[in-house]
């Protein structure tokens, strides 16, 4: 990407912006007291019955192995009367595959993971913080290199005047504190938003096109999900992943369609907002624009890949605030999943509980009590992680001190 001049004045401006924003767990209201990692009792612990299968749990065990044994973090996580480094969490997950790979029985594993590491769970105001869980999944578009009437709507790559402004490097009490923008004049100022990519065509022409799809709205969701995947017309398939976002933050357009009162709360879903855009093609556009952010993709092989740069596996890999959980840490995850039937309608939904790995991050998932869960691809994938929005309770796993 190319490098271009900026006034000093433009950046002190934004520096002032940006000095009263907190990047790790959020201060309490007044009144509240701070969000805290507090020692879960032996004799409080959830019951530990997995409903998955162990393959998928030991690939996102290794994903985040290999994670952690590339990377050099030097952030300590306060946990109860403790501080855990990146050491810890690779010691943790080490001692956790050596245990479910080696005993096969369930009582006896059970016996050891109690043995050797402790639970931790967020809590505030002398209770613990519950979690709401959505979920996301790998869209499938269908898509041509090249335009038609049909195919498009066109998918982007990386725009070369797109900035990553590291502001730590100005200021050490801007430490870790990223920018996003572009340059106009001797001027840092916000990249395009939504609209003006889509509507008036800002990128237009300027040969950044990866590919051409025929779905609007189907496009949409992919940037919310972050990756996809497009059948071309010859039969190939083309996976599509995150390569970066133009700045501007995420607002979930379904509060507007609940606001004006175009579906139910309690009707909320993917498929209730596409269903009802698709039905309202006048207003997609003032509805979509409501979001500003706007993804840039690139071709993958492999994947879908999550924000730490791993594969994420379905039912096994979350994505959550990184700034307050342990990036590829591991967990015990308690929640709500839908029971189909055989034309994929949802009957019910039921509890589970499974082990994840936290591998991922999304401009909603932001502070202590939010977490997506990943689904994988497919039509049960899709309606699953479209109508999931239930309340779950979350664990951290670290091994004991000294073991």
């Amino acid at each position: 990407m190319t490098n271009k001049p900026f006034a000093t004045i433009g950046l002190i401006f934004l520096l002032t912006l940006l000095s009263s924003c907190s990047f790790f767990i959020p201060k309490p209201s007044p009144g509240e007291e701070p969000v805290r990692f507090q020692l879960v009792p032996e004799a409080d612990w959830p019951v530990l019955e997995d409903d998955l299968d162990q393959d998928g749990l030991e690939k996102a065990v290794i994903q985040s192995l290999t994670f952690l044994k590339n990377r050099s973090w030097d952030k300590k996580l306060v946990l109860g009367s403790r501080e855990i480094s990146n050491q810890d969490i690779l010691e943790s997950l080490t001692l956790f595959l050596e245990i479910i790979k080696n005993d096969p029985d369930n009582h006896s594993r059970l016996q050891k993971i109690k043995t050797h590491f402790h639970l931790y769970r967020t809590w505030q105001n002398e209770q613990p913080l519950p979690v709401l869980l959505t979920g996301y999944y790998e869209p499938s578009l269908r898509g041509s290199r090249d335009p038609s009437p049909r195919f498009r709507y066109p998918v982007y790559r990386l725009p070369e005047d797109l900035l990553f402004i590291d502001l730590g490097k100005f200021s050490k009490k801007f430490q870790g504190r990223k920018l996003t923008g572009r340059v106009e004049g001797n001027q840092v100022i916000p990249y395009f938003s939504r609209q003006e990519i889509d509507q008036e065509g800002h990128l237009t022409g300027k040969n950044l096109e990866i590919l051409w799809v025929d779905d609007f709205l189907k496009l949409f969701f992919m940037h919310i999900q972050g990756s996809g995947q497009v059948l071309l017309e010859d039969g190939s398939l083309i996976k599509l992943g995150y390569y970066a976002a133009n700045g501007h933050p995420y607002y979930a357009i379904g509060r507007e369609l609940i606001r004006k009162g175009a579906v139910k709360p309690e009707e909320m879903s993917l498929q209730a907002i596409y269903a009802y855009l698709k039905d309202h093609p006048e207003e997609q556009s003032a509805i979509l624009n409501l979001n500003p952010s706007y993804i840039f993709f690139r071709e993958i092989q492999g994947g879908p890949y999550g924000s730490l740069g791993l594969p994420i596996t379905p039912g096994r890999s979350v994505a959550a605030d990184l700034n307050i959980f342990p990036p590829a840490g591991l967990a015990w995850l308690k929640g709500w999943k839908p029971v189909m039937d055989i034309e994929n309608q949802i009957r019910s939904w039921v509890p589970f509980g499974r082990w994840v790995c936290i591998q991922d991050s999304g401009g909603a998932i932001k502070g202590p009590s939010r977490l997506d869960l990943f689904w994988g691809n497919g039509e049960e994938a899709e309606i699953a992680a479209g109508h999931l929005r239930h309340p779950g309770t979350f664990f951290i796993l670290v091994k004991k001190e000294n073991e």
